[in-house]
Protein backbone atom coordinates (compact mmCIF):
# COMPACT_ATOMS: atom_id res chain seq x y z
CA UNK A 1 0.00 0.00 0.00
CA UNK A 2 2.74 2.38 1.07
CA UNK A 3 4.72 1.62 -2.76
CA UNK A 4 1.88 2.44 -4.76
CA UNK A 5 0.92 5.96 -2.62
CA UNK A 6 4.45 6.86 -3.19
CA UNK A 7 4.20 5.87 -7.28
CA UNK A 8 1.29 7.69 -7.40
CA UNK A 9 2.82 10.33 -5.25
CA UNK A 10 5.85 10.52 -7.71
CA UNK A 11 3.59 10.31 -10.92
CA UNK A 12 1.38 13.63 -9.78
CA UNK A 13 3.98 15.58 -9.23
CA UNK A 14 6.14 14.52 -12.01
CA UNK A 15 3.07 15.74 -14.45
CA UNK A 16 3.39 19.02 -12.76
CA UNK A 17 7.03 19.67 -13.49
CA UNK A 18 8.05 21.86 -16.33
CA UNK A 19 10.66 20.07 -18.09
CA UNK A 20 11.64 22.53 -21.22
CA UNK A 21 14.42 25.18 -20.85
CA UNK A 22 14.42 28.11 -22.72
CA UNK A 23 17.77 28.22 -24.81
CA UNK A 24 19.64 32.11 -24.28
CA UNK A 25 19.08 32.74 -28.07
CA UNK A 26 15.90 32.08 -28.44
CA UNK A 27 14.79 34.28 -25.26
CA UNK A 28 14.18 37.53 -27.72
CA UNK A 29 12.23 35.15 -30.46
CA UNK A 30 8.83 36.41 -29.92
CA UNK A 31 5.22 34.53 -30.02
CA UNK A 32 2.38 36.35 -32.35
CA UNK A 33 -0.65 35.70 -33.51
CA UNK A 34 -1.03 35.34 -37.70
CA UNK A 35 -2.96 39.01 -37.00
CA UNK A 36 0.06 40.16 -35.72
CA UNK A 37 1.96 39.69 -38.85
CA UNK A 38 2.68 42.32 -40.87
CA UNK A 39 5.78 42.99 -43.26
CA UNK A 40 7.05 39.07 -41.88
CA UNK A 41 9.18 36.41 -44.22
CA UNK A 42 7.88 32.94 -43.28
CA UNK A 43 10.65 30.92 -42.91
CA UNK A 44 9.86 27.51 -41.93
CA UNK A 45 7.21 25.34 -40.31
CA UNK A 46 8.29 23.21 -37.04
CA UNK A 47 6.21 20.52 -35.08
CA UNK A 48 6.84 20.62 -31.20
CA UNK A 49 5.44 17.59 -29.19
CA UNK A 50 5.40 17.14 -25.23
CA UNK A 51 3.96 14.33 -22.73
CA UNK A 52 0.11 14.66 -22.55
CA UNK A 53 0.16 12.73 -19.34
CA UNK A 54 1.88 10.85 -17.15
CA UNK A 55 0.78 7.51 -16.31
CA UNK A 56 -3.40 8.15 -15.90
CA UNK A 57 -2.50 11.76 -15.29
CA UNK A 58 -3.61 14.26 -17.73
CA UNK A 59 -0.95 17.16 -17.83
CA UNK A 60 -2.54 20.80 -18.01
CA UNK A 61 -3.49 22.37 -21.02
CA UNK A 62 -1.48 25.54 -20.06
CA UNK A 63 1.65 23.39 -19.12
CA UNK A 64 1.43 21.56 -21.75
CA UNK A 65 0.91 24.82 -23.91
CA UNK A 66 4.41 26.76 -22.04
CA UNK A 67 6.63 23.87 -23.25
CA UNK A 68 5.34 23.90 -26.65
CA UNK A 69 5.99 27.31 -26.95
CA UNK A 70 9.59 27.01 -25.52
CA UNK A 71 10.47 23.55 -27.59
CA UNK A 72 9.22 26.10 -30.64
CA UNK A 73 11.02 29.58 -29.55
CA UNK A 74 13.83 27.00 -29.29
CA UNK A 75 14.25 25.63 -32.74
CA UNK A 76 13.31 29.49 -33.97
CA UNK A 77 16.45 30.65 -32.65
CA UNK A 78 18.60 27.91 -34.24
CA UNK A 79 16.54 28.73 -37.58
CA UNK A 80 17.40 32.27 -37.91
CA UNK A 81 13.84 32.97 -37.35
CA UNK A 82 12.90 35.88 -34.61
CA UNK A 83 9.19 35.00 -33.97
CA UNK A 84 6.99 32.05 -34.26
CA UNK A 85 2.93 31.70 -34.69
CA UNK A 86 0.92 29.00 -33.49
CA UNK A 87 -0.41 27.07 -36.59
CA UNK A 88 -2.58 24.29 -35.12
CA UNK A 89 -4.49 23.33 -31.71
CA UNK A 90 -2.50 21.13 -29.14
CA UNK A 91 -3.61 17.53 -29.88
CA UNK A 92 -2.21 14.93 -28.01
CA UNK A 93 0.98 16.75 -26.70
CA UNK A 94 1.79 17.94 -30.48
CA UNK A 95 1.17 21.33 -31.86
CA UNK A 96 3.03 23.00 -34.97
CA UNK A 97 4.32 26.50 -35.39
CA UNK A 98 5.04 28.41 -38.24
CA UNK A 99 8.42 30.46 -37.86
CA UNK A 100 8.70 34.00 -39.08
CA UNK A 101 11.61 36.69 -40.11
CA UNK A 102 9.72 39.95 -39.28
CA UNK A 103 11.14 44.05 -39.46
CA UNK A 104 10.80 45.86 -36.67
Amino acid sequence: MRSLLLLCSAAAFSGACTWVELEPEAQQIALATAEDITDCERLSHVSAKVLDGVGFIDRSEEKMANELTTIARNEAARLGGDTIVPASDIVEGRQHFSVFVCND
